[in-house]
């Protein structure tokens, strides 16, 4: 993959848990939206680290405004967050449910947390079981049966190449 748009969630767990060097080895840019770098990564009750990460953007991040923002009745980031993997039409990073549903109502390919970690272990990039457990112990609400499927899809890939559909 080349372009990825990012909502706000996947780069929090990712600095939270010393994996977003991932990201750049995945995708040769990530798109974030000013107001998730501005107001959701910056904001009071972000932590420290993730603050500090998003202070101070690596090269490979490009913070930009959509040019024709959507109401979608989301939050302000995921609403840019998909205007802009709409316009530049790439996948999308995000967590979020009912964001993930809009996205995918518009057709757009949706990568969470758990599916850029999967994709990181089958390159080599991670240990899923070490990741996956580090990101439990944040404050991410996941459910264990996603956990639990993710470790099964690798366990099950280990014993064949694998496929490029990391979406959870």
């Amino acid at each position: 993959m080349n372009l990825v748009v990012s909502d706000a969630s996947p780069i929090r767990y990712l600095v939270a848990i010393d994996a977003v060097h991932i990201l750049p080895e995945l995708f040769s840019k990530v798109i974030i939206p000013e107001s998730v770098i501005t107001t959701e990564l910056q904001g009071r009750k972000t932590p420290s680290k993730v603050k500090e990460w998003a202070s101070n953007p690596p090269p490979w991040v490009d913070v930009r405004r959509p040019a024709k923002p959507e109401s979608l009745n989301l939050h302000t980031g995921e609403e840019e967050a998909i205007a802009l993997a709409l316009e530049l039409r790439t996948p999308i990073l995000l967590d979020e449910k009912e964001a993930r549903d809009v996205a995918k109502r518009k057709g757009l390919l949706v990568i969470g947390t758990i599916g850029l970690l999967e994709l990181a272990a089958s390159k080599n990039l991670v240990d899923l079981t070490d990741a996956l457990e580090a990101l439990q112990k944040t404050n991410m609400r996941v459910h264990p049966s996603l956990i639990q499927a993710a470790l099964k899809r690798q366990d099950g890939a280990q014993s064949k190449p694998p496929q490029g559909r990391f979406i959870e």
